[in-house]
């Protein structure tokens, strides 16, 4: 005879299946989840810059992953699979326990497309009114080097930008540098200097190296006020929105040129 739920099974069971759009709004989304989240991004990326023009810039991770394959197709791709496989396997052991749910997936990548289609009018609108700097005639992809690309090289340089560059500027920018300062200056001190910090860098980023561009005022602009919504999504949303929105953004800004 099959058994019945008891009410504590149930209460246990309510936080992962009831409102889920709305808890998801309750606070910031933890360090797991995120990771979980933004797998896709990192399996998108990993896989096809196999046929991409290139890596991304601020990409650490696939150098050390070619050579722990020993740079070999076979060996990469395996790996890959094992990533995959244990990314499912974790995903069902959170779901058994009922400490994660699929579902919120989808407030995620909408809360993520709204930021990401009007971070960019709200960018221009702070330039033009607030600090008086002429935006320019187009808005400035948050990637560079990226002209004259397919939908699916669009698809995936613009997955590695979100993983990638939130990793750097966002987890080690914001949330790593203000860790270090918090002990200089105190913590709300510590962030702003990390917010202000990282922004920067992450909009100098774009003018340094061979595929860099020529630097612009006010696309450098541009670019730092966009590395402080991302920091400002990032402290109080988490590390899964900042990082759909910024892939998201660049998807929407490069489809349209």
């Amino acid at each position: 005879m099959a058994s019945e739920d008891t009410p504590a099974k149930k209460r246990r069971r309510a936080p992962a299946t009831r409102g889920t759009f709305f808890n998801h709004f309750s606070g910031r989304i933890d360090a797991l989840t995120s990771a979980i989240f933004v797998f896709p991004l990192f399996a998108t990326y990993q896989l096809g810059i196999l046929l991409s023009p290139g890596q991304n810039g601020a990409d650490f991770v696939t150098r050390g992953l070619i050579e722990l394959c020993a740079r070999d197709l076979t060996n990469y791709l395996i790996v890959l699979g094992v990533m995959a496989v244990l990314y499912a396997a974790i995903i069902l052991a959170l779901r058994a326990r009922d400490t994660f749910d699929p579902q919120a997936f989808v407030p995620v990548l909408a809360e993520s497309t709204f930021y990401a289609l009007t971070m960019g009018t709200l960018i221009v609108y702070v330039m033009r009114e607030v600090i008086a700097v002429p935006p320019g005639l187009a808005l400035p992809p948050l990637a560079t080097g990226t002209g004259g690309l397919g939908p699916l090289e669009i698809i995936v340089i613009s997955a590695g930008a979100g993983l990638h560059e939130e990793l750097i500027f966002r987890i080690g920018g914001v949330g790593g540098l203000g860790w270090l300062l918090s002990g200089l200056t105190g913590a709300k001190r510590a962030w702003i200097l990390a917010l202000v910090i990282s922004s920067v860098a992450f909009s100098l980023a774009h003018h340094i190296g061979p595929a860099g561009e020529p630097f612009q005022f006010a696309a450098f602009t541009y670019r730092t006020l966009a590395g402080v919504v991302f920091a400002l999504i990032y402290q109080v949303r988490g590390f899964a929105v900042a990082a759909w929105t910024h892939a998201l953004y660049d998807v929407y800004v490069f489809g349209a040129s």
